[in-house]
This record gives structure tokens, C-alpha cells and sequence, in this order.
């Protein structure tokens, strides 16, 4: 027994005897006009769908419970679509976190809507994510942070290789990076290895790779600083023995490689002062130099006194005894043979022939 879905009628005929209705006919239609309905929702097209499915509803009033259930779903669809305008001008604005927001746990009956909604949420998701870790980043190198903000692009880099916006803040950083060694280096090359060690620590506490990097500076800074603690030493140990010139000499090289050595030696060298003279005499065994030939003379004390001459007399530039500080030479007290003059002998005598 069948009942007629427009007047009600039961029937066990293929065709109501009533309204003349043939339901096969009254089933197919229905079925090509519901899928009319699904191919409008397909192509987008919700508004005209919600119409059609609301006109089905009237025509076949049999399956009206199954078109309300539809059109609901467009409904839901339509304030769907809705979100996801208004997610899409978020997201072209830039602000993502709302984006996503905007799209959280919503799921649409359009399937061609529904993947529209995931890939935008995704996106978003992801450009936040981004957005948040670049604004970290930025961040960091406001803060001049610059070593943990170099990490911080360099990774934000690997997944976005051509971001401009990266690219030039890892650039700034470079050139910061190569100012401070540049800054070492000509401290270097001026000899101030306590003041180019300072700020070679501080390049290392804002690039910790830094010391790894340039571990040649590292070596440098360090083994210098093992030479001037030797010297140091060994000139302390010399002036408190008394050996004064050789604590001067080693003093006065610290003084002339090292400037932050100043304030420290001065006083050691100024203390030392005229008391590191030297004799020549005590080195005339190696007959390097002709004691004659520098106007000088040894005295008894071995200290060195300037020959006064005649003319100096006359012309009254003789101030007084003058005695001259000079480095260790090697020297020869003993004046040299003259080759010109030949000894002749002269009654048994040895005199010389000055003819």
C-alpha cells in the first residue's frame, strides 16, 4: 500500500488513481532536482541553491523534513562563506592571529568551501606562527641582541629564503659583526692588547660563535698576554736584584708594545731613570767600536765622560763634566794601531818614523 506524497491517497497502483501521479515519474524528479540543488552548492552558487531546495520543498512535500535538513546546511554554509570573506581580508592585512580566529572550528557542508576553509586556516596558522617569530626576532635586535637575533633570522631564513625583510636584518647584523673585528684588529695593530682583548670579549658575549670563528684573534690575544706576564716577571725579578739597566730595557718594551701598560710601568721606569748607565769599557774585548772615534772617554769609575778639547775651552762651552747614558755597546778602550806609522830603530831604540 502506497500513499500519494501530493493528495494522500493509498494505493497499491503504480500511478495514483486520484492525481493521476506516477510515482516512478514523481521519484526520478525529484532526484534530478535535488541534484541540481547539490551541484548550485558545488559551484558555490549557495544563495540560489538555498531557493531552489526551498521551491523542492513545496513541490515534493514528501521529503520536506529531508529539504529542510538542506537548506539548513546551506544556511550554515552561507554565514561559512561569510567568515571566510571577512578571514580572507584579515589575512590580506596581515592579521593572521584574527584569520585564524575568524576560521577556528567551523566546518563546512560544501566540500569545495570546506578545503577553501582548512587552507586558509593552515595559512594562517602558519603566517602567524611566522609573523610571531619574526617580531621575536625583531625584537631581540632592537634590544641589541644581535648574536641570539642572528640565530633567530638565520632559522626563520631556511623557510623563507626569499624574504627581503630577513635578508636585510641578517645583513645589518653582519655589518655590526665585521665593525666590531674590524675595531680588534686596528686596536691590534696599535698594540693595545689588554684594550683589543676587552673588545674581543665583548664581540664574543654578543656573537658567542665569535670565538670559535675567529680563533686566530683568540690564540693571538692569549699568547700575548703569556709573553708580557713573562717579561713582566723577569724585569720585576731584575730591578729588585739591582740589575737596573736590563729591568729598564725590559720595561721600555713593555711600555712601547703594550699601551694599557703605561700607567703601570712608568713609575718602574721613571724610578730607574739615569741610575741604568752603563759602562762601555767592560765590553772593549769584542773591538767593535773605536772609544776614540765617539769623543768619549772611560774614567776610572767605567762611567763614560765627554773629552773636552782646547777649542771647547776657548770658546767657553765647557759646562762641566757631562756623563753620557747610552744603550750596551761593545767597544775597544784601547786605541787602534795606526798602519801608516812604522817603527824604526834608532841606537837600539824602537821609535816611531813619523816621516
Amino acid at each position: 500500500m502506497k500513499t500519494c506524497p501530493k493528495c494522500r491517497q493509498k494505493t497499491d497502483a503504480e500511478q495514483c488513481p486520484s492525481c493521476d501521479l506516477v510515482f516512478a515519474d514523481y521519484e526520478r524528479e525529484k532526484m534530478e532536482k535535488t541534484g541540481g540543488v547539490y551541484q548550485l552548492i558545488s559551484a558555490g552558487e549557495l544563495l540560489k541553491a538555498k531557493e531552489l531546495a526551498e521551491k523542492l520543498s513545496s513541490e515534493f512535500p514528501d521529503s520536506r523534513t529531508d529539504f529542510i535538513l538542506l537548506i539548513s546546511n546551506i544556511n550554515r554554509d552561507l554565514n561559512i562563506a561569510e567568515k571566510y570573506r571577512q578571514a580572507k581580508e584579515f589575512f590580506d592585512k596581515g592579521e593572521h592571529k584574527q584569520t585564524a580566529l575568524l576560521l577556528r572550528n567551523i566546518k563546512a557542508f560544501d566540500p569545495g568551501l570546506e578545503e577553501k576553509v582548512i587552507a586558509l586556516r593552515q595559512k594562517a596558522k602558519q603566517e602567524g606562527e611566522y609573523s610571531g617569530r619574526f617580531q621575536k626576532a625583531v625584537d631581540l635586535y632592537e634590544k641589541r641582541w644581535y648574536g641570539e637575533a642572528r640565530i633567530a633570522f638565520l632559522k626563520l631564513q631556511k623557510h623563507h629564503p626569499d624574504d627581503e625583510n630577513i635578508t636585510n636584518y641578517i645583513q645589518k647584523i653582519d655589518r655590526i659583526k665585521k665593525s666590531l673585528l674590524d675595531e680588534v684588529i686596528e686596536i691590534l695593530g696599535e698594540n693595545s692588547f689588554q684594550l683589543a682583548q676587552e673588545r674581543f670579549s665583548k664581540l664574543v658575549a654578543i656573537f658567542p660563535d665569535a670565538e670559535e670563528e675567529y680563533a686566530a684573534i683568540t690564540k693571538t690575544l692569549n699568547h700575548k698576554k703569556e709573553i708580557n706576564s713573562q717579561i713582566l716577571d723577569a724585569a720585576e725579578v731584575a730591578r729588585k736584584k739591582g740589575r737596573l739597566l736590563e729591568a729598564k730595557v725590559l720595561y721600555t718594551f713593555l711600555y712601547l708594545q703594550n699601551h694599557e701598560l703605561h700607567p703601570q710601568l712608568r713609575p718602574y721606569i721613571r724610578e730607574i731613570g739615569d741610575e741604568a748607565l752603563v759602562s762601555l769599557a767592560e765590553c772593549a774585548q769584542y773591538n767593535l767600536l773605536d772609544l776614540n772615534e765617539t769623543g768619549l772617554e772611560v774614567k776610572e769609575d767605567g762611567l763614560l765622560e765627554r773629552v773636552i778639547t782646547e777649542r771647547q775651552i776657548t770658546d767657553k762651552r765647557y759646562t762641566g763634566e757631562r756623563y753620557v747614558p747610552l744603550s750596551s755597546v761593545d767597544i775597544c778602550t784601547e786605541p787602534l794601531a795606526d798602519p801608516l806609522c812604522e817603527l824604526v830603530n834608532i841606537d837600539g831604540l824602537e821609535i816611531a818614523d813619523f816621516s
